[in-house]
């Protein structure tokens, strides 16, 4: 299956208590679980690569010909951070999920300041940077454990200020073990130079999908 180079969108935040929750002076959160009728996603968000939807409660998000899909908006953040999601997949050999930050209008990922993503949750968590030399994908190990997604994981994660990262997955499939860590190392080169002020979401691959996201969850420490 061909691997995607993603898109994204800018545009206006859209100030909304049901998205944008302050939590403290140096601290703000962004919160969508998704629960509204099925169509437009609504809520300030717009969709890019392939598009999404919502689906039973659920963000929907689809893959084509080297073209992921997903959401945006136009949010600039600074690190470190944290965010966590439920991802599920229909194709869970070809099924997983990105994050973008700071990225600059549309264009082709990796389009960001910083990226996580994981082509599938047997593949390794991967970062996408820019260098002096153009942008970079810096993966981390794989550990044991790792297997694809193949019903609804909690996804927890931490970019720290020298960008290095941490995400923890728990698959709940009934398997053991439910829980693995992964990580990347600070990236070498990179430069920490906001692209853009964009930051998207979704999934990674060419599959048609389709890959479903819920109770999203994004905090500036």
């Amino acid at each position: 299956m061909l691997r995607t180079k993603s898109l994204c969108v800018a545009f206006g935040v859209v100030l909304s208590l049901a998205l944008l929750v302050p939590v403290g002076e140096a601290q703000f959160k962004v919160t969508d679980n998704f629960n509204r009728p099925n169509g437009a996603v609504g809520l300030g968000w717009s969709t890019w690569g392939e598009g999404a939807q919502i689906s039973g409660n659920q963000l929907e998000t689809f893959g084509g010909n080297d073209v992921a899909g997903g959401i945006g908006r136009a949010l600039g953040v600074t690190f470190p951070l944290g965010f966590t999601f439920d991802f599920s997949t229909d194709t869970p050999s070809d099924g997983g999920w990105q994050v973008v930050f700071n990225a600059a209008t549309a264009g082709q990922f990796p389009n960001g300041e910083f990226g996580l993503f994981q082509y599938n949750g047997a593949g390794a968590l991967c970062a996408s940077i820019q260098t002096s030399n153009g942008s970079s994908v810096q993966c981390g190990e794989t550990v044991s454990g790792q297997r694809d997604f193949t019903a609804q994981a909690h996804i927890s994660g931490t970019v720290n200020s020298d960008f290095s990262s941490k995400i923890t997955v728990e698959y709940n499939d009934g398997l053991t073990p439910n829980r693995v860590t992964l990580k990347t190392p600070t990236p070498v080169g990179a430069i920490q130079t906001p692209l853009g002020s964009v930051f998207c979401f979704g999934n990674s691959n060419a599959s048609y999908g389709p890959h479903f996201f819920d109770n999203f969850s994004l905090v500036l420490k």
